[in-house]
């Protein structure tokens, strides 16, 4: 087992003499079973197809062997090597980070927010991979974009506030043309935050 959450078990598997990953949906029993299974397949298939729209414009993610409605898994590529959280504490976290902007940018650009960009859900591996994709949506509002980068800096703040990386990310992540609205809207986002905690 890789991973146990609320969302999801994910499991280093065998498929077809690959070694693969197997991420299974978990189901929620305090809803009807009939809606529980509609919202397990049509979560199931919205990741999927994100997947699969990443992968036809060449973003850096994991290949899709098979998704299984009825066992609510979808079954893909087991990217060996580590996470990104792991490549920050390393001398190359300046590289790690402009590779995670560009990427991230690349995903924006595509239409599609990821939902839960935090250092545990890229993995470098020869190049860096985006995984994870059970929150993602196919979303190109500024605001949307931004809570990812909130998402991503505040996961950076957590764990690695030695290193000082935002400014290295936003600016590789201002190279992308598209960028000022959502830094724009990444700004009032933070200023509401602190708004808030101020007001208790």
């Amino acid at each position: 087992m890789i991973f146990r959450g609320a969302e999801a078990v994910v499991e280093k598997v065998k498929w077809q003499n690959f070694t693969a990953v197997s991420k299974v949906r978990n189901k929620r029993s305090y809803r009807h079973p009939e809606l529980e299974r509609k919202l397990v397949v049509e979560r199931l298939r919205s990741e999927s197809r994100v997947i699969e729209y990443l992968l036809s414009k060449g973003v850096l993610v994991p290949s899709l062997y098979e998704v299984n409605a009825e066992k609510s898994q979808i079954i893909m590529e087991f990217i060996d090597g580590m996470t990104l959280e792991e490549g920050l504490r390393t001398s190359k976290f300046r590289d790690y980070l402009v590779s995670t902007a560009i990427l991230i940018s690349q995903i924006h650009s595509s239409g599609i927010v990821h939902g839960d960009p935090t250092t545990s859900n890229f993995m470098i591996s020869g190049g860096l991979y985006a995984i994870d994709f059970g929150l993602s949506s196919f979303d190109d509002d500024a605001e949307s974009r931004a809570s990812d980068l909130r998402v991503f800096l505040e996961s950076l703040e957590a764990h690695h506030s030695e290193i000082e990386g935002r400014e290295i990310f936003l600016d590789a992540y201002s190279d992308w043309k598209s960028s000022g609205e959502v830094l724009k809207a990444l700004e009032v986002l933070e200023l509401r935050g602190r708004y808030n905690l101020m007001r208790g």
